[in-house]
């Protein structure tokens, strides 16, 4: 019978009124990898935050690792391990610096380098995968990076690993590998959560599901048992709420009549291995970019946005030739970039929720397009954010991440661009999330705006995307 790693008997705690868990009770046993799954304050991610000693006073809550009950934050620290991808920015270390150097003088670091080095190489002659442990973590892969960041979690004798992370720039069959490489290594003596914005990451690596909502578990059942993602709304969402997301998601894609001239040229871009290519993005079209490098797909997006200007780069925008052309180019011809979707980065904080939706500073919004578009606050805030409680006086940075969503897109919406460039823009969304996100392209593009994605995986973007550019 395998051991109880993880019991917690009805938790309760309340941040705020949106952000609360009432009456949480589970159990993880040795070896099982449970994802949580909710919504934006569905519960889940407080509970995740309470678990990794974040909240204060833990010792009142009833948690107890391998049967015996946690007295504070500190004993949940030493039991508790997280795996996310800001894990991984101390680079320059070798792979035994990372997973021996905690809390160790000179001496027992060499010893544990001789220990590690052992397991390390045991382990990964079992999966048929060689890394050195001298090796620098910068020289990894993304999956190799998170392999190792396992071992460390067994090297500490943690008994609870919490996977973050979206795995940007890993394949799923490379998720799928560290899946089957964290069955193997903690099976016996370690539970793992998974916490992840990614379907494909969560079907990928969980066993079994726990779903929240408004602050409570509604399901606990083996992953095999959702049949669908209509079958998983059911549990998610709210009768509103599911009728509200089939609005969003009936919205359909319009076929364009194109004369085939391009809203916006980009010539001698270099995108992956050194190659040079020249772009067309027309009017009204969805293009999606993978890129699977982190520091390329950036790079891609920062270029294409006019943020960076490019080497020997020439772009034609709404039929203007530019050589060199500078971010105000861009501005000037109603190019709009997004790259942290949801994120208070996209609001101006210091404004109200209104006062960001018909932002006319800049230029951006003629007087008369905003006394045209000012009636339609209210019904925007209210309808659209599906929250009767957002007043457009609200401060934006009390809202939500769908809020948020929802007011950027439809700020630059009312601007009407030309183009769009999106940098990851599902990775903070949940199941409304996308939806949202996904609406609103198809909106754009309906209205003739080229929407340009920068993205690692095809997950969310297959359904809508006319062209999918791989760099890699």
């Amino acid at each position: 019978m395998k051991k109880e790693i993880l019991r917690i008997n009805s938790l309760s705690v309340r941040v705020s009124h949106v952000q609360r868990v009432e009456n949480v009770t589970l159990c993880i046993l040795a070896g099982e990898t449970v994802g949580f799954l909710g919504l934006a304050y569905s519960g889940k991610d407080l509970t995740v935050k309470v678990l990794s000693g974040d909240m204060e006073e833990a010792r009142r809550h009833h948690i107890y690792i391998e049967g015996r009950r946690v007295s504070g934050n500190a004993e949940l620290a030493r039991a508790v391990y997280r795996i996310a991808a800001s894990n991984y920015m101390i680079d320059d270390w070798s792979v035994a610096e990372y997973v021996g150097l905690v809390e160790s003088g000179s001496f027992l670091l060499m010893w544990k380098k001789r220990r590690l080095e052992e397991q390390v190489r045991k382990f990964f002659e079992e999966l048929s995968v060689g890394i050195g442990v001298s090796k620098k973590m910068k020289e990894l892969t993304e999956l190799e990076k998170r392999i190792v960041d396992v071992v460390k979690a067994k090297w500490n004798h943690k008994k609870l690993l919490i996977v973050e992370d979206e795995f940007e720039g890993m394949r799923p069959e490379d998720i799928r590998e560290f899946g089957a490489a964290v069955k193997r290594l903690v099976e016996g003596d370690m539970g793992v959560i998974v916490n992840s914005h990614s379907d494909m990451v969560l079907s990928l690596l969980s066993e079994k599901y726990v779903i929240f909502k408004k602050g409570r578990i509604v399901k606990k059942c083996r992953r095999e048992y959702i049949k669908n993602r209509q079958h998983l709304e059911k549990f998610l969402l709210g009768g509103g709420v599911i009728s509200r997301k089939k609005g969003l998601d009936s919205y359909m894609l319009e076929e364009q009549v194109s004369e085939g001239k391009p809203v916006y040229r980009i010539e001698g871009l270099e995108v992956g291995s050194g190659k040079i290519q020249d772009f067309n993005f027309l009017r009204g079209e969805i293009v999606t970019f993978l890129a699977l490098d982190g520091k390329v797909k950036e790079r891609l997006f920062m270029i294409l946005s006019g943020r960076q200007p490019g080497a020997f780069l020439s772009c034609v925008l709404n039929s203007r030739l530019y050589h060199a052309a500078d971010f105000s180019d861009y501005v000037k011809e109603k190019v709009v970039s997004v790259m942290h979707m949801g994120s208070e980065e996209e609001v101006f904080r210091g404004m109200s929720a209104g006062e960001n939706l018909l932002m006319p500073s800049l230029g951006k919004l003629s007087s008369l397009e905003y006394i045209a578009n000012s009636s339609k606050i209210p019904r925007m805030l209210g309808e659209e954010l599906g929250q009767a409680e957002v007043h457009p006086d609200a401060a934006a940075d009390s809202l939500g991440v769908n809020d948020i969503i929802n007011i950027t897109l439809e700020r630059w919406y009312i601007y009407n661009p030309k183009v769009l460039i999106l940098f990851e823009p599902f990775a903070r969304c949940d199941l409304m999330g996308v939806s949202i996100v996904k609406s609103y392209i198809k909106k754009f593009a309906n209205r003739g705006t080229a929407v340009i994605i920068i993205k690692s995986r095809e997950e969310y973007v297959e359904d809508i995307s006319d062209r999918i550019i791989s760099v890699d």
